[in-house]
């Protein structure tokens, strides 16, 4: 997933408002941000190195240490143990590091391959990007979609509904950003861009 992880930080937001928004939305992409910093460093690099030459089939990535299954229950307990050291709240601390988790079994439906540990170890996942790209990107915006309905209805509960604006927005900025990826499932960016300029 992309912008679906985005979409997690809003499940437990409405019972933690008193917390930073911004500390669910990064507990929601720890994974992501792990593999970007190694795929920096070349330990989790990525195949084709262009952005423009990859599609979601054709991209090749080992993400042993940022989104194999027990990296990441460890990520959860570190994020969530640093975050209950910062604010003193179990509750809200649990929720991270269970935001950091939900990432990585997000990606086990909609993502590359990904295994229990290391590299020969099980394959947990269902490699969608790779056998079934663009049934991936619609399956991640209806869970982007539930999530955000969600936040809806539990803030609707607790007497703050959300207001008509924000909900457009809110879906729109979804909406537009999953779908945009429907061409890159197959067709490079380079080749989608020249389409567009010619």
């Amino acid at each position: 997933m992309i912008l679906g992880h985005y979409a997690t930080a809003l499940l437990p937001y409405s019972r933690y408002k008193r917390f930073p928004f911004w500390v669910l939305l990064v507990a929601a992409n720890v994974p992501e941000f792990l593999w970007l910093a190694l795929a920096m460093a070349g330990v989790e690099a990525t195949s084709p190195s262009s952005l423009l030459d990859a599609t979601f089939q054709s991209l090749k990535v080992q993400m042993t240490y940022s989104h194999n299954l027990i990296p990441a229950i460890l990520q959860g307990l570190v994020f969530g143990g640093l975050i209950f050291a910062v604010f003193r709240n179990k509750g809200f601390a649990l929720w991270c590091g269970f935001l950091v988790v939900l990432h990585v079994l997000c990606d086990l439906l909609v993502g590359f391959e990904h295994q229990i540990l290391y590299p020969n170890s099980p394959v947990i996942s269902l490699n969608s990007y790779l056998y079934f790209p663009h049934l991936a990107i619609l399956f991640e915006f209806l869970f982007s979609l539930a999530c955000i309905f969600y936040y809806f209805h539990t803030e609707k509960k607790s007497g703050n509904p959300v207001s008509k604006r924000k909900a457009i927005l809110l879906i729109s900025v979804f909406s537009i950003g999953i779908l945009m990826w429907l061409p890159s499932a197959t067709i490079p960016l380079k080749d989608l861009i020249q389409l567009i300029t010619s």
